[in-house]
């Protein structure tokens, strides 16, 4: 990763931070309820025992089964189905802790009053992400389909995390912890899941470098756009544009 790109990156955080902030404004967001949990220390527990069985079954995972790991500015296909299926079944276990507790999807940040809200600043994010990257004339002139099929991958990809991570843990560990540390100690878990298979897996001191700071930096913007949203769609998008985006050349 060059200067350039850093530079950029930068830059696509800071109005990424601008517009999550003038949407947490807008009166769509604000009729949305705040998530109230009656006992939140039991649900910080919950929260942890579930993040912790994940990561257990993940190193195990991918110390003895996964050894593929994604580059930044190139996609693995192989390592991309593997996240998916880590992933996916990271997400039943948390989907159904909520269907055995007897919560709504909402309390996941999946409810249907901020969907639409939060479709409208994960398009926008896309549009900003885009014209900051300076990638506008690089999809118009056209993708690949192996480009194509890496974004739908880590659409599903980023779906996934950020429901586990910023839709089911941080209303939860917010409502014990405070918004603020609950929002740093979500971004610490996401930043964790993505160094695993660098840790186990990884290649060169540089490119680990660059990704686990990535991942430390993505983790709080991901945790403050779904703060300002209150949804877990939008933060999904821009976290799956914005990883894709490093691809296209």
């Amino acid at each position: 990763m060059d200067k350039t790109t850093l530079l950029l990156l930068a830059s696509e955080w800071i109005g990424v931070i601008g517009l999550g902030m003038l949407v947490g404004l807008s009166r769509a967001v604000q009729k949305i309820k705040p998530l109230q949990f009656l006992f939140p220390r039991r649900e910080a527990a919950v929260t942890f025992s579930l993040n912790a069985a994940l990561f257990i079954f993940g190193i195990i995972i991918y110390k003895y089964f996964f050894t593929a790991v994604n580059e930044l500015t190139v996609f693995n296909p192989e390592a991309g189905i593997q996240r998916i299926i880590l992933d996916v079944l990271g997400l039943a276990v948390f989907a159904a802790a909520l269907v055995y507790r007897k919560q709504p999807f909402k309390s996941a940040l999946w409810g249907k009053d901020g969907l639409r809200p939060s479709l409208t600043l994960g398009l926008l994010l896309s549009v900003l992400t885009l014209f900051l990257r300076a990638k506008i004339t690089a999809i118009t002139n056209g993708v690949s389909s192996s480009d194509g099929l890496a974004l739908i991958e880590l659409f599903v990809i980023a779906l996934c995390e950020v429901t586990i991570f910023f839709g089911f843990s941080q209303p939860r560990l917010s409502s014990r912890f405070g918004a603020t540390i609950g929002w740093l100690i979500s971004a610490a878990l996401f930043a964790l899941w993505q160094v695993i298979p660098l840790a186990l897996h990884g290649g060169t001191w540089q490119t680990s470098t660059y990704q686990v700071g990535m991942a430390i930096g993505q983790g709080l913007i991901l945790g403050f756009i779904t703060a300002k949203s209150k949804h877990a769609l939008a933060p999904a998008i821009y976290l799956a544009l914005s990883q894709w985006l490093f691809l296209i050349q």
